[in-house]
This record gives C-alpha cells, sequence and structure tokens, in this order.
C-alpha cells in the first residue's frame, strides 16, 4: 500500500504562502466568523484607544485653553486698613487701596508669546506619541501573522509527518525498515511539535499585546488580521523628510518655547508699574487717593531664573542639532533595510523556494517508486517547510522595513 508522504493539508500549507515581486504578501482569505482586522483599521483603533496619545491630548487641550487666558490682564488687588485702633479715644482712619498692575511693553507680550509656544510643543507632542504607536501597532501586527502562518506551516507539516511515520511503523512489524529510521520520524515528529507549539504561544501572545494596543476584547483577534501589502516608496527628498518627522518638529517647537520662556524671564526682571487708586478717611475727612507703584530693576529679582532660563535655549538648540542628525540616520538605515530586504525578498522563489520545492518533489517520486527511503523524504520536506518559514519572515521584514522606512520620513504608516 502506498502512503502519500504528505498529507493534503501539507500540501496546501506548502502553497499558500506565494512570492510576489516586490516582497507582497497576499492577503490571507476572510475569516469564518469574524470581520477581517487591516493594518489600517489596527492603526485607527490605536490611535483612538491609546491611553499615551489620550493624555498628550489633554495637555494639548488644556494648553489651548491656558494659551487664550494668559492674554487677560494680571488680576488686581485690593487692600484695607483701620489705624488707630486701641483703648484712647482717638478717631479711627480707614484706608481702601485698589492696585492695577500694568501689563504693558514685553511683560505682557512674551507672556502671551510664551504660552503659545508651549500649546504649540504639547501639539507636536500628540503627533510624536501617536508615531510611537505606530511603530507598536506595526510591529505587533506583523508578528502576530508571522507566528500564525508559521503555526499554519508546522501543524500541516506535523500532519504529514503522522502519515509517514505510520507508514514506517507497518514497515518495521513487516521486517521491511529498521527500528531505528522509525525512532529518528518520531523524534521530528516531536521536534515539529514542539516548534509549532511555540509559534502558536507567540502568535498569542502577540495576538494579547494587540488587542491591548488597538482596545479589541476578541479572543479570535490574531485570526482576523490580514498580511499587508508593502507599501510603496517614493525618491525621498531627505531634508525635506528630516523636517517633517514628528521628533524634529517637537524639537523645533522645544527650541521656540524655551527661547519664549527665557524672553518672557527677561521681560519679568523689567520695571513693573502697577496704578492705585482709592479711598482713606482721616481725621473725620474723606478723601480719593491716587498714585502709581514702580518695581524698580535692582538687586537679585529674577537673575537666577532668567540665567537658567537662557542655558535651556542654548541646550534645547543641542539638542534639536542631535535630533536632526539621529533623524539623517534613522531615514538612511530605513531606506537601506527596505531597499536590500525587498530586493532579497523577490528573489527568494527563485533562489530558495523553487530548488527546495524540486528537491522534495524528487524525494517522494522516489519514496513512492519504494527507491527512496522515508528520512531522505523527510528532510527534504524539512529543507522545504524551512525555506517557506524563510522566505515568509524575509517577506513580512521587507513589509516591516517598507513601513519603516515611511515612518522615519515622516509619512503615514500606508498610503
Amino acid at each position: 500500500m502506498i502512503v502519500s508522504p504528505l498529507a493534503p493539508a501539507a500540501l496546501a500549507a506548502c502553497l499558500c504562502l506565494p512570492i510576489a515581486a516586490g516582497a507582497q504578501v497576499t492577503p490571507a482569505p476572510t475569516p469564518a466568523g469574524g470581520t477581517p482586522l487591516t493594518l489600517t483599521a489596527a492603526l485607527a483603533l490605536a490611535r483612538e484607544h491609546a491611553p499615551a496619545v489620550g493624555a498628550a491630548q489633554a495637555r494639548a487641550v488644556a494648553a489651548v485653553a491656558a494659551a487664550e487666558a494668559t492674554r487677560q490682564w494680571r488680576s488686581p488687588t485690593l487692600d484695607l486698613s483701620v489705624e488707630n485702633l486701641g483703648p484712647q479715644d482717638l478717631d479711627h482712619d480707614g484706608f481702601v487701596w485698589f492696585t492695577q498692575p500694568l501689563d504693558i511693553g514685553a511683560r505682557r507680550s512674551t507672556r502671551i508669546a510664551a504660552a503659545g509656544a508651549a500649546r504649540d510643543l504639547l501639539g507636536r507632542e500628540v503627533d510624536a506619541r501617536r508615531r510611537l504607536v505606530d511603530l507598536a501597532v506595526v510591529q505587533t501586527y506583523l508578528d502576530v501573522v508571522r507566528e500564525r502562518q508559521a503555526t499554519a506551516l508546522l501543524a500541516a507539516h506535523q500532519d504529514a509527518l503522522t502519515d509517514v511515520v505510520e507508514l514506517v511503523r507497518r514497515r518495521v512489524a513487516e521486517g521491511v525498515s529498521p527500528e531505528g529510521d522509525l525512532r529518528k520520524l518520531e523524534a521530528e515528529r516531536a521536534r515539529t511539535l514542539t516548534a509549532r507549539i511555540r509559534a502558536d504561544l507567540a502568535q498569542r501572545q502577540q495576538g494579547l499585546a494587540l488587542a491591548v494596543l488597538t482596545g479589541q476584547a476578541d479572543p479570535a483577534l490574531s485570526d482576523r488580521l490580514v498580511p499587508p501589502l508593502a507599501p510603496p516608496l517614493a525618491a525621498p527628498d531627505v531634508e525635506a523628510a528630516v523636517e517633517r518627522r514628528a521628533d524634529v518638529r517637537a524639537a523645533v517647537a522645544l527650541v521656540e518655547q524655551q527661547r519664549t520662556a527665557a524672553a518672557a524671564e527677561r521681560a519679568l526682571g523689567s520695571t513693573a508699574i502697577a496704578a492705585m487708586g482709592g479711598y482713606k478717611r482721616t481725621s473725620g475727612f474723606n478723601t480719593a487717593t491716587a498714585g502709581v507703584s514702580i518695581d524698580l530693576p535692582f538687586g537679585l529679582r529674577n537673575t537666577p531664573a532668567r540665567l537658567r532660563a537662557e542655558a535651556e535655549v542654548v541646550a534645547a538648540s543641542f539638542e534639536l542639532e542631535q535630533t536632526r542628525a539621529m533623524a539623517r540616520l534613522d531615514i538612511a538605515q530605513a531606506l537601506l533595510a527596505a531597499q536590500v530586504l525587498n530586493a532579497q525578498a523577490a528573489r527568494l522563489d527563485e533562489d530558495l523556494v523553487q530548488p527546495s520545492l524540486i528537491a522534495q518533489r524528487a524525494a517522494r517520486a522516489a519514496f513512492r517508486e519504494g527507491t527512496g527511503d522515508a528520512l531522505a523524504l523527510v528532510d527534504a520536506d524539512r529543507v522545504h517547510l524551512d525555506s517557506r518559514r524563510e522566505a515568509l519572515t524575509m517577506q513580512l521584514d521587507a513589509v516591516a522595513a517598507s513601513i519603516r522606512a515611511r515612518l522615519a520620513l515622516g509619512e503615514d504608516p500606508l498610503p
């Protein structure tokens, strides 16, 4: 009796990962009983659900309101006093003073500018947090797809090994094959089972992580994912891309915020003027009063705060240059990875998968004709399985590299 060396499920698994030019992964069919969750949809859910993004948005909204409130004049003060209190029979004198600080000149304008710069900085922080969330979602999403496909391939290979083990067991019982071949096959099946368990565990763990990132309490979430296609990459303008990045824009906003804060501190050290008016009753006479309060710019005043603020401007400028330099490096590395991995993924079908497939078919034919042994067949099947797994990994790495390059260029992960 001739038993097929590979079960139908294994044959299907070996053909379920076609290699397409440009490192594009063919999307999986729609899972039964579940709506597909594309990477675009997962990114949208994560941006809406992420607590870090929500916290940054709350701060940005508050900063907008604070910038508007800063335009108001400073609050006035009211002083009340009575003199000649005591046992002596003296007329009581009363005083009422109303003092309004005059926000004129640089004090008010620099305060408003500093509040506006702080508002812009917190707005840039929202974009920076979104980019971090995008990176986490893309990596986790592709990890789930990778482990899910690996689990399917290993399960199919395990089923095929079970068929071969049963056949060899019968041959051993008939005295046709040595028992050592059977034990080697059983060990190979156990090894495959262990690898499948590891892949399944990794899939479930990454699925839980993706559920947390997207806010989806769905135990079957990993089965709903659709392998994404590698997004296109146009010839980039690196310098424009550097200035477009969220981290660089946040660093630019930080420099402006520190600059306006330093200007506000310098203005606070200048002469402050307040208008005063009021009422007094002295010796039975009621009179009005008026005056001007001048805070002279002498002494310590806010010198320490001003010096620290000016140092922060210099520090923020150095940090901006460092951020720009790291952004150029990140762009160069990301583009290089996308170029190399996509080129390699495009050749895998010809260089890796097809040779292993030819060797597998030859081993199958020899086994069916009785001229080959089971161990040679299993070895050929394992090589083809590893080739398919490597092809899948390279495909997904190329997709991840393309998405990572778009993020490095300050673009959305997917067009």
